[in-house]
């Protein structure tokens, strides 16, 4: 059972729901989605909707599930690793880091922590090229 904070989603059960009655499987999950917005505070809930409105048209172009998954995949993947994504963010605020650093605006090696004890941060930036797979295991015939 996958569980947030605010609902709980049991596979197997909705697994058979899709099965016995795609309609009512629908029903299900528009439900859970807008629980699951419903939960945050309302200046996010509406780029929330947004967002969700983007990922349900997208979901029915696609033939079937299998591409649909690979549809998100692929949007998770240019999330991460595409122009502007996370992982370009994260260098950019490693930069900066680096250069507080090198100013001596930043400690080298430890940050205080809200109980005021020192604690060293141990971090490992893995570097993947624009295009690069970061999974052996993650290649895929496309649909």
């Amino acid at each position: 059972m996958l569980k947030s904070k605010n609902v709980s989603l049991d596979f197997e059960k909705l697994s058979k729901l899709y099965e016995i009655d795609p309609v009512a499987f629908e029903k299900e999950r528009k439900r859970i989605i807008e629980q699951e917005i419903a939960s945050y505070p309302p200046e996010i809930q509406e780029r929330l909707k947004k967002y969700q409105w983007v990922l349900d048209m997208k979901r029915k172009r696609c033939k079937n599930p299998l591409e649909a998954c690979f549809m998100f995949y692929d949007m998770l993947m240019d999330q991460v690793y595409g122009e502007n994504g996370l992982l370009e963010n994260l260098m950019h605020l490693l930069e900066a880091a680096n250069h507080l650093k090198k100013r001596g605006k930043l400690p080298a090696s430890h940050f205080e922590n809200p109980l005021g004890e020192k604690q060293k941060i141990k971090t490992k930036i893995l570097s993947f090229k624009k295009g690069q797979n970061p999974h052996p295991l993650a290649k895929r015939a496309r649909v």
